[in-house]
C-alpha cells in the first residue's frame, strides 16, 4: 500500500487550485480599494478553452473578444509548484498591460485556468470587462 501511495503523491501535488490566485487578486485590488472579484463558472470554462487552445498550438494567440485577459506560461515545471500564484505574481510585476487589467478595471468576476502540454504549463485569466 505504501508504494501505490507514494506513488500517487506527485499526482496530487501537481493538482492545482486557483484559489491562491483569487486571493491574491484580490489582496491587490482591496490595496487599490477595488471590489473584490468572484470566480464565474462561465469565465472559467472560457480560460479553459483558451489554455487548452494555447498548448495545443504551443502558441499564445489573443482574440478581439470583449472579455479582459492575462495568459502566462512556463516550461520550468516543477510537480509541487503553484502555477496560478507564480501566473498571478508575474502578471502583476512582469507585464504593465496584465497589472493594468488586474487593477484597474471595474470588473466583478473572473475565470482562471490551467493547462500542461510538451513540458510547458499555460494560465490564463479572463475578466467579465477589459480595462
Amino acid at each position: 500500500m505504501r508504494k501505490l501511495i507514494l506513488l500517487l503523491l506527485p499526482v496530487f501535488t501537481y493538482a492545482q487550485s486557483y484559489n491562491s490566485a483569487l486571493y491574491l487578486h484580490n489582496t491587490m485590488r482591496d490595496y487599490y480599494n477595488l471590489q473584490p472579484l468572484v470566480v464565474s463558472e462561465e469565465l472559467n470554462i472560457i480560460a479553459q478553452e483558451k489554455a487548452l487552445n494555447f498548448a495545443d498550438k504551443d502558441k499564445i494567440e489573443h482574440d478581439d473578444s470583449d472579455y479582459g485577459e492575462s495568459v502566462y506560461y512556463t516550461d520550468e515545471i516543477l510537480i509541487s509548484e503553484d502555477y496560478y500564484s507564480k501566473a498571478t505574481i508575474a502578471w502583476t510585476i512582469d507585464s504593465d498591460i496584465e497589472s493594468l487589467q488586474q487593477i484597474l478595471c471595474d470588473c466583478k468576476n473572473i475565470g482562471l485556468a490551467l493547462s500542461y502540454k510538451n513540458n510547458k504549463v499555460y494560465v490564463v485569466a479572463i475578466y467579465d470587462k477589459i480595462y
